[in-house]
């Protein structure tokens, strides 16, 4: 059985619904497929923090243009709000004190609202938090947090409501080839979608897909662990805003006046990015990885905010879930036209960058499938692993 589409997306992700929205607006026949439901993947497990602040301007500007489209879902869904704007915080030490203050100046030139704070001014800010090797803060007022699966939910119906077949449940077997062009996927029930360019937004499963038809990219999965801290209805009253330190590695938000999610990156002395027996990080299949979070687990997150936020510790812990990361070498989104094939965009690799950019650059993959070439997408080019 074949059927046949302008367009075929692998991924109903953040960025695979809103490349959808977008090509169907644009009056493209777009089928978008997806194994699950939409958000039913990393970007439902997305902490979804929104913020303007990046060294990299292209990031900003994606960043920047995705708050923009998830404040305008109420517009372009016809439903209610996805976003929290609490304001998100940022702290740094001496070592970036510079070049955090020429990106503020940067992107206050882009338009977005961002202010830095002298150590004084961020602990009249933010009372109970501890200045310890605190040399500037950033403050970011119109940004917060997103409600990932909610947000990533209502740009799929609006695609659906703009034209856009979308088929869910439905796994991709394989991409289809036939010589130097990819001309559409086959599905495990053997039904085969034909397209003049198939769109892979897969996240995690991209290298899988990518091999069925004798390419790959340099891709690993991380597994990435959220806690869930029971702060007794006291949530925003412990964290008031989204915060992010760059000292302590740390990243935390308010979810409801219940909880606080709270994660971590690599460094910060901790070891929940580093090897361990019982939890890997590194993840092989992401059809098979731990997805829950143990308590010992969940302290070691809390035990990085224990000098910078006191109140943490006081808090309770609830089951944590974990995420998936695709990352790329350099820890940068490898997005647009894969090299090798015609017919062929992909959006994968988005290291921790993937929510708050996803409707941004689902837009503009819907661009460079429609128009041509994207600027803003040229820093991301799957072209700069060829030579390795």
């Amino acid at each position: 059985m074949r059927n046949g589409s302008d367009v075929i997306v692998v991924g109903a992700g953040i960025v695979g619904s809103s490349a959808a929205y977008h090509l169907a607006k644009a009056g493209v026949k777009v089928t978008l497929v997806e194994q699950t439901h939409p958000a039913g993947g990393p970007s439902g497990k997305s902490s979804a923090l929104l913020h303007a602040f990046y060294l990299m301007p292209e990031l900003s500007q994606l960043s920047i243009r995705g708050r923009e489209i998830l404040v305008s879902l109420p517009e372009i869904a016809g439903e209610g709000s996805f976003v929290t704007e609490i304001g998100m915080m940022w702290v740094c030490g001496n070592d970036n004190k510079v070049s955090w203050t020429a990106a503020a100046e940067r992107i206050r030139g882009e338009g977005a609202r961002i202010e830095t704070l002298s150590p004084q001014a961020f602990a009249d800010a933010a009372p109970g938090f501890v200045l310890d090797n605190v040399a500037m803060a950033l403050w970011e007022p119109e940004y917060g947090y997103a409600d990932a699966f909610g947000a990533t939910n209502a740009i799929a119906r609006a695609a659906r409501a703009n034209g856009a077949g979308i088929m869910q449940n439905t796994l991709v077997e394989s991409l289809q080839r036939q010589g130097d062009r990819i001309t559409g996927v086959t599905l495990t029930d053997g039904t085969v979608l034909e397209a003049g360019t198939v769109v892979l937004a897969a996240g995690p499963w991209t290298r899988r897909l990518l091999a069925t038809v004798g390419l790959d990219l340099p891709l690993h999965v991380e597994r990435h662990p959220m806690a869930v801290l029971d702060a007794a209805g006291k949530a925003r009253q412990v964290m008031p805003f989204a915060w992010c330190d760059d000292i302590s590695c740390n990243y935390a938000r308010p979810d409801n006046d219940g909880v606080i999610l709270a994660g971590t990156w690599a460094g910060g002395g901790t070891g929940l990015r580093h090897e361990h027996a019982g939890r890997p990080r590194l993840v092989e299949n992401p059809d098979n990885y731990m997805e829950g979070v143990e308590e010992a687990e969940s302290v070691e997150i809390l035990e990085t905010f224990a000098t910078r936020l006191p109140a943490m510790a006081e808090l309770g812990i609830r089951p944590g879930y974990a995420g998936l990361y695709d990352m790329s070498p350099d820890d940068l989104p490898v997005i647009g036209a894969m090299p090798g094939v015609e017919g062929l965009v992909v959006s994968a690799g988005s290291s921790g960058h993937g929510f708050k950019t996803g409707p941004a650059v689902g837009e503009a993959v819907a661009r460079l499938v429609t128009e041509g070439a994207q600027p803003i997408l040229a820093p991301f080019s799957p072209d700069r692993f060829r030579a390795a």
